[in-house]
């Protein structure tokens, strides 16, 4: 199949082929071909937290791609809305600084529980009050232009009936967007992860299923992350 044959093709023809659709050219010194930014979930101790699990899949699948978590609180309880302003800043601010160091290379972003829904706002805009009122994203042009795929899992901002919906979820998130929510800049680069039994992204009743995103689906997210390599 044409698919599966594109896929043997070296990484760094692919991700060149994305790079050079996107308007890009030579990176700069020192730039990855591909960056790969993670965020974790509510209360987990700085670092990429549950989403290691897809960063290492897409590093082994992309040797030399870098990997940079998104430092923010992380926090609960009543400090919860704060960390989710903060982490929505420092989405924006690094991914900035690296989009104005290396405009030419491929973003990936990956957001967990609480990370995804700082990713979702900053990228898909709010309202998400208290901390985000405007409905536009917020992510700077360059960014916006590189990123190649968006992965959310267990995002707290789920709404049932979007397209870029993956698992069996029918009711919203505690955070929930509204259900005429629409990102249409970004809705072909999004895979938004999230299973009935989860009572963060949906409502169920089962934590250990909102913990098991990366093992459940991790492979096919990293399929989606090729295929939009391939596509562009």
């Amino acid at each position: 199949m044409l698919f599966r044959s594109l896929l043997n093709l070296s990484v760094w023809h692919v991700a060149g082929a994305f790079a050079q659709a996107r308007g890009g050219g030579q990176r700069a010194g020192n730039c990855p071909q591909i960056q790969i930014f993670g965020a974790r979930e509510t209360t987990t101790p700085q670092g990429f937290g549950s989403a290691i699990t897809l960063v290492e899949l897409v590093q082994k699948r992309f040797p030399g791609t870098v990997a940079e978590e998104i430092v923010y609180p992380a926090a609960g309880d009543e400090l919860y809305s704060k960390s989710v302003g903060e982490g929505i800043l420092a989405v924006i601010k690094q991914t900035a600084a690296f989009s104005a160091r290396c405009p030419q290379s491929i973003i990936i972003m990956h957001g967990y529980s609480q990370g995804a829904q700082i990713m979702d706002d900053a990228f898909c805009g709010g309202p998400d009050l208290p901390q985000l009122e405007t409905a536009t994203s917020l992510v700077s042009r360059t960014t916006a232009n590189n990123t190649a795929a968006i992965i959310l899992m267990g995002n707290p901002r789920f709404v049932p009936g979007l397209s870029f919906n993956v698992g069996n979820a029918t009711a919203g998130g505690f955070a929930a967007r509204p259900a005429d929510f629409e990102c249409p800049e970004f809705e072909d680069r999004i895979q938004s992860y999230c299973e009935s039994p989860d009572p963060f992204c949906s409502n169920g009743d089962d934590p250990d299923t909102h913990q098991g995103y990366g093992f459940q689906f991790g492979s096919d997210a990293l399929d989606f992350i090729v295929s939009k390599l391939v596509a562009n």
